[in-house]
C-alpha cells in the first residue's frame, strides 16, 4: 500500500493532482490522504490567546472545511475512495512538511502551475518542504494518461536510487516503462561516449532484476526543450536530484521545460 498526500485548495492545480493521484490508485493499491492549510489573516494574529482567538480559530476552520467539502465531493465522482481532508491553520509548507514526517507517507502529489518559467521550478524546489521533503514528490502539471513512465537517466543521476524509487512505488502495476538518458546538443558532452549506453545497460539489467523488461531504451541528444517535447506523450517523468544542481544544468532545463508530470527524489 502506497501512502499518498495530496494539498488541495479550491483550483483547478488541486484538481488535477487529485485526478492523477486517483489515476495511480487504478493501477497500485494507494491510500490518498488530502490536507488544506489555511493562512492565518493579518486579522487573527493580533487576537492573541484566549477564547476570542479560539472562536475566530474555529470560524476560520469552519469556512475551509465548507470550501474544500465542496471539491472533495467533486472529485470522488472520479475517485470514490477520497476520504475526509485535514484543516489546518498556519503556514502552510511548515504544516505539510509536519504531516509528512510524522504520517509515514511514501509519496506526496502536489498540482503545480503548467508554466514553463524556471523561477517558479525552482521556487518550489528550494522551498523548506521541498528541500527537507522525506519522501519522493510528484509534481503534476498536467492531466495526463498515466500509460507509460519513462526514467531519466544522465550523468548526474543515481541509477540505483532511481530504480529503487520506481520499483517501490509502481512494483505493482503493469506500467510501461521506458529509459533515456539524455544527453545535451553540446559538443563539449561528447566527451562521454560510451557511457550512456554503459548506463543504460546497467538500468536495463537493474529492471530486469526486478521483473521488468523496458520497451525501449535508448540514447536522446538536442536541446532541453526539443527533447521534452519528443517525449511529450508520456504520463509520467522520473528521475532523481542533486540538491545542488545548477539551474543551468542541462537536465534541470529539461525538467522545467517539459510538460508531463514528473516524479522526483533527492539523491
Amino acid at each position: 500500500m502506497i501512502k499518498i498526500l495530496v494539498p488541495v485548495a479550491v483550483d483547478l492545480a488541486s484538481s488535477i493532482a487529485l485526478r492523477y493521484a486517483c489515476q495511480m490508485a487504478a493501477l497500485i493499491q494507494v491510500e490518498i490522504r488530502t490536507i488544506h492549510v489555511k493562512a492565518p489573516s493579518s486579522e487573527g494574529s493580533q487576537l492573541g490567546t484566549g477564547w476570542v482567538r479560539h472562536t475566530w480559530e474555529k470560524t476560520m476552520l469552519t469556512e475551509a472545511e465548507d470550501e474544500i467539502a465542496q471539491l472533495i465531493r467533486a472529485e470522488r465522482t472520479h475517485c470514490p475512495s477520497l476520504g475526509e481532508p485535514l484543516i489546518m491553520i498556519g503556514d502552510r509548507d511548515e504544516k505539510i512538511l509536519r504531516e509528512l514526517q510524522s504520517g509515514s507517507y511514501d509519496l506526496f502529489v502536489e498540482g503545480t502551475i503548467p508554466t514553463f518559467s524556471s523561477s517558479y521550478f525552482s521556487k518550489r524546489l528550494e522551498s523548506h518542504l521541498y528541500q527537507d521533503m522525506p519522501c519522493p514528490f510528484l509534481m503534476v502539471k498536467n492531466l495526463m494518461p498515466l500509460h507509460k513512465v519513462v526514467l531519466i537517466l544522465s550523468e548526474n543521476v543515481d541509477l540505483q536510487k532511481l530504480i529503487q524509487i520506481f520499483t517501490n512505488i509502481f512494483r505493482e502495476s503493469n506500467l510501461k516503462v521506458e529509459l533515456f538518458y539524455l544527453k545535451s546538443a553540446d559538443p563539449a558532452g561528447q566527451e562521454s561516449e560510451g557511457l550512456e549506453e554503459m548506463t543504460l545497460q546497467a538500468a536495463m539489467k537493474a529492471l530486469g532484476e526486478r521483473g521488468w523488461v523496458p520497451e525501449k531504451s535508448k540514447v536522446i541528444s538536442g536541446q532541453a526543450r526539443e527533447l521534452a517535447a519528443e517525449i511529450d506523450n508520456h504520463g509520467l517523468l522520473l528521475t532523481v536530484l542533486d540538491r545542488h544542481l545548477k539551474k543551468k544544468a542541462f537536465l534541470y532545463e529539461f525538467l522545467v521545460a517539459t510538460p508531463a508530470p514528473i516524479l522526483l527524489f533527492w539523491q
